[in-house]
């Protein structure tokens, strides 16, 4: 994966927007980093170094927000519901795999190979037609 210079407060912001729509807290988004929320709070404005493992790891999770606003077709809602509850098929809860980069980037994956599917029947069924977004997450 090429990774572009972008600036570090764009990727802050598109970072803070991400995690915010998928209703975590500065908290859970600071614990996400490895970093003290006093520490995200801090770098709000400027972000971290574009070479920084934190700046790589924001990267990552932008781009898992970005699958599955794809793969929902921009459905805030579902998109919440299916990252804060437990999915039979990843054996967990979407959310809990985000503490580190290598679970990011595996969810990431989980969501590449679901959208190659077409989305038909992907994420255990819970997608009904092609292009279609996810129903009835939490009707298992």
């Amino acid at each position: 994966m090429t990774i572009a210079n972008n600036p570090p407060a764009v990727v802050m912001k598109a970072f803070t927007w991400a995690y915010e729509e998928l209703s975590l807290t500065c908290s859970e988004a600071a614990l996400m980093l490895g970093i003290s929320e006093q520490a995200l709070r801090q770098t709000a404005l400027v972000g971290f170094s574009c070479d920084s493992e934190e700046s790589k790891q924001q990267l990552a999770f932008i781009r898992l927000y970005h699958q599955l606003y794809a793969l929902c077709d921009g459905d805030t809602d579902t998109m919440t519901q299916w990252f804060h509850q437990y999915q039979e098929d990843i054996k967990g809860v979407p959310k809990h795999l985000c503490i580190n980069i290598k679970g990011i980037r595996t969810l990431s994956d989980y969501l590449s190979n679901r959208s190659e599917l077409g989305n038909v029947e992907s994420l255990q069924g819970n997608f009904v037609q092609p292009g279609g977004a996810f129903q009835q997450l939490v009707a298992r």
